[in-house]
């Protein structure tokens, strides 16, 4: 049989027990809380990591964005350039070619006023050759008489 002492011994050293493992459980229940937390700092913290390597992945490509947009800007104004630059070499070519056009047409139609006043000076001396001949023969005949 059980005396009381050693029941109370026992309710003693089962209440030691039991305390203990009520230490044991909080220190554990603390220790998982602390493993818990500093976990869900970790998160957080690649959590802050990622955001601040995705915004600036954003503000990357937004500046890479930026230029590519300017460097096409500046290509359509190079190539608007260009193209109004041969558009007014080209106006130009055209104001030239029209030009030298009417001066050749001017030369063409000073040469043949030319020709047809040499025409015109030949016939006309030769019309006064002629008329020579025709007095100079109406002379001889005179001052020779018919001589046949």
């Amino acid at each position: 049989m059980i005396t009381s002492e050693e029941g109370f011994r026992r309710n003693l050293a089962a209440e030691a027990e039991i305390r203990q493992l009520r230490n044991t459980v909080t220190s554990m229940r603390e220790q998982l809380e602390a493993v818990k937390f500093s976990e869900q700092q970790k998160i957080q913290l690649a959590i802050a990591t990622a955001n601040e390597d995705a915004a600036q992945l954003r503000n990357t490509i937004s500046s890479m964005r930026e230029q590519m947009e300017a460097m096409r800007a500046a290509e359509q104004q190079k190539t608007q350039q260009a193209i109004a630059g041969a558009a007014e070499e080209i106006a130009q070519l055209k104001a030239m070619t029209q030009i030298l056009r009417s001066e050749i047409e001017r030369q063409k139609a000073k040469h043949e006023d030319a020709v047809q006043e040499i025409q015109a000076a030949s016939r006309n001396e030769l019309k006064q050759l002629q008329l020579t001949i025709v007095e100079l023969r109406a002379r001889l005949e005179r001052e020779h008489g018919d001589g046949r």
